[in-house]
């Protein structure tokens, strides 16, 4: 690995205590990935991984990296360099070391807010922010403020500043974190397509074991038009969408 600092990683085959792993598989292979529990990559990055395209050579960024996954795939599928942000420095170091065990070398992780560390310009941007909404914090990992846009908004101000002209931003967002709100802002700047939805089914049980009464604030913001979702024979569910953005 290079053009990052690599020391106090464990080595390789040795994750630290605790780590557990996983296997993404991609179109280009799987990737090795290791961290702490509760920090690995979920079916929202293999959903997004299915529906990005990478430039060849691309200068390429994942604001909020975590322990990497979208980072290290960008990479495989043929970017020229890539970078990975993100504030948690156990996530960093995870992802660090994802990319020394799965030998992938035009990458490197640093310390920052979305994209406040990371200087253009970027060809590309891929993006899977915590942005589920709530009325008070709880998991940093899915907490994105009262109406889930506390990252989004200034992630997409940034991408507009850093991407070249022509260049694409690709936002994960799902349809209880104010949409509307965030396709404006996004609408300003960008000429916006969906790149891929699905339906995700959820239960009271599972947003209240998050937060208690968190069924109820998101059943507030539905009436007040802030958060959609709706309910079929199987359950409760909303949207999760990949948007692809092209920088005007």
């Amino acid at each position: 690995m290079k053009d990052q600092d690599t020391k106090n990683l464990p080595a390789k085959g040795r994750e630290l205590p605790g780590w557990i792993r996983a296997f993404v598989e991609t179109p280009f292979g799987a990737i090795q990935e290791y961290g702490p529990p509760g920090s690995l990559s979920d079916h929202a990055t293999r959903f997004m991984i299915n529906h990005i395209r990478v430039p060849k050579d691309a200068r390429a960024c994942e604001p909020g990296c975590g322990t990497g996954v979208l980072a290290l795939y960008m990479a495989m599928a043929g970017a020229g360099a890539v970078s990975g942000a993100d504030l948690n420095e156990a996530s960093l170091r995870a992802a660090r070391y994802n990319a020394s065990i799965n030998k992938i070398r035009n990458v490197k992780f640093v310390k920052g807010d979305l994209l406040m560390k990371v200087s253009g310009p970027l060809d590309l941007i891929v993006a899977l922010l915590p942005h589920k909404p709530a009325p008070g914090p709880f998991n940093k990992r899915y907490y994105g403020g009262p109406d889930g846009t506390d990252l989004l908004l200034p992630l997409i101000d940034q991408a507009a500043s850093r991407l070249i002209p022509g260049g694409h931003l690709y936002l994960y967002l799902n349809s209880i974190a104010n949409p509307r709100r965030v396709l404006v802002a996004l609408n300003e700047r960008f000429q916006v397509r969906i790149a891929g939805e699905k339906r995700r089914y959820f239960t009271r049980e599972e947003f209240d074991g998050l937060l208690p009464g968190m069924f109820d604030y998101l059943c507030t913001m539905k009436t007040q038009g802030t958060a959609e979702f709706h309910e079929d024979t199987s359950g409760f569910y909303f949207t999760a969408r990949v948007y692809e953005a092209q920088l005007l």
